[in-house]
């Protein structure tokens, strides 16, 4: 009898004592992620735990801290795309090219009715040459395109006069020839491009002659006149190398009182840096101009440019 009490009481202390385990495995400390335990109070809420496990991840050293805040993991910030850089550019390429147009002047100009012949060669014009500016300034976007090409020159020369006619023959050309453009690049590739061009050529041309007195009475006339033409033509490169290249341009026009305007220029150019290039070659420059009060600019200039072209 005492034994079958006393297995009794022992399976019953057994058995309370494995509830009780269960009971107090239940009430634990969960084990942290990095293998670290946090207490957690028996009626802590699962949003609560949650929000705890959350904070261990985020920094497990305040896996304690109830009022530790985390960013939202759903948060737009971090999935949305950064924000695309502003651009410091406006897209716009502008290049500047000063030259020398060693050129020579050749043709027939007049004032008041009287005319002369000139043909003064490069060397000429050199050492008679009282005022040379010349340049070309260009800006991109894109496929469009803005030129001005700005040609100002002074020259004048005083000669004896063959046959005793007239004792000496002075002539003097102020000319200032200034050409707007605008265009469009039709093709371009490693290789090269060529663009389609348009505008006005403007010019002004001051006329001075004078004849000393010989077997005629001599006289002394001067003149300007300033004229627009409308002109279209086309410019091309074709890069021969990462450094050298070849360059054209041509155009044709008139109207507006004259007669024609031409030009064509054909050259080379070497690279120095990407922004700096030496430029040179051939240009022909041709104005025909008459009105009715007898004035006459019937001339043209050909010769060799010289430059260099700057990028910025």
């Amino acid at each position: 009898m005492f034994r079958i009490l006393n297995k009794s009481i022992s399976g019953s202390l057994f058995s309370l004592a494995f509830m009780t385990t269960v009971a107090l495995a239940q009430i634990q400390p969960a084990n942290t992620l990095d293998g670290t335990t946090a207490s957690t109070p028996a009626n802590l809420s699962v949003a609560e735990v949650n929000a705890a496990k959350r904070a261990v991840i985020a920094d497990p050293a305040n896996a304690g801290n109830k009022e530790l805040t985390e960013p939202n993991p759903y948060s737009p910030t971090l999935f949305s795309k950064p924000k695309a850089q502003t651009a410091t550019s406006s897209g716009w390429e502008f290049s500047f090219a000063p030259y020398l147009y060693m050129t020579g002047l050749s043709g027939t100009i007049g004032a008041r009715g009287r005319t002369a012949e000139i043909d003064l060669s490069f060397g000429d014009v050199v050492s008679h040459l009282d005022l040379g500016i010349m340049g070309t300034f260009e800006a991109k976007k894109g496929k469009f395109l803005i030129v001005n090409d700005m040609v100002w020159t002074k020259l004048s020369e005083k000669r004896d006069t063959p046959g005793g006619l007239y004792s000496t023959a002075k002539i003097g050309v102020n000319m200032f020839s200034w050409t707007p453009e605008v265009g469009y690049r039709l093709y371009e590739s490693k290789g090269g491009s060529f663009d389609v061009i348009g505008g006005v050529r403007l010019t002004s041309v001051e006329n001075n002659i004078n004849f000393g007195t010989g077997t005629l009475p001599g006289f002394d006339v001067s003149a300007r006149k300033t004229w627009a033409a409308p002109i279209i033509g086309g410019h091309g490169v074709v890069n021969l190398s990462s450094k050298f290249f070849l360059s054209t341009v041509f155009d044709a026009g008139g109207g507006f009182g004259t007669h024609f305007t031409s030009q064509f220029y054909g050259g080379a150019g070497y690279k120095i840096t990407p922004k700096i290039a030496l430029i040179g070659g051939y240009r022909y420059l041709n104005n025909n101009f008459s009105d009715s009060e007898g004035f006459t600019f019937d001339a043209a200039m050909n010769g060799i440019s010289i430059g260099a072209k700057f990028k910025f």
